[in-house]
C-alpha cells in the first residue's frame, strides 16, 4: 500500500487531516533523490542480514 492508497482511504472516511498528511507524505517521497548504489548495497545488507535464530546459551 502506497501514500495514494491511504490518502484516497483517507479521504472515503472523510478525515481531511489524514488525507492532507499521506499526500504530503507522498510529495516529500516523490522529491527525494534516488539511492546511490553504495547505499542500496548497504540497505540489502541490513535488510538481509542475520535472519538464522541464536541457540540460547544454556
Amino acid at each position: 500500500m502506497d501514500a495514494a492508497q491511504l490518502a484516497a482511504e483517507a479521504a472515503a472516511r472523510g478525515d481531511k487531516a489524514g488525507e492532507a498528511y499521506w499526500l504530503h507524505v507522498q510529495k516529500v517521497v516523490d522529491q527525494a533523490p534516488p539511492l546511490a548504489p553504495a547505499q542500496v548495497s548497504r540497505l540489502r545488507v541490513l535488510i538481509h542480514g542475520d535472519v538464522e535464530p541464536h541457540a540460547e546459551a544454556a
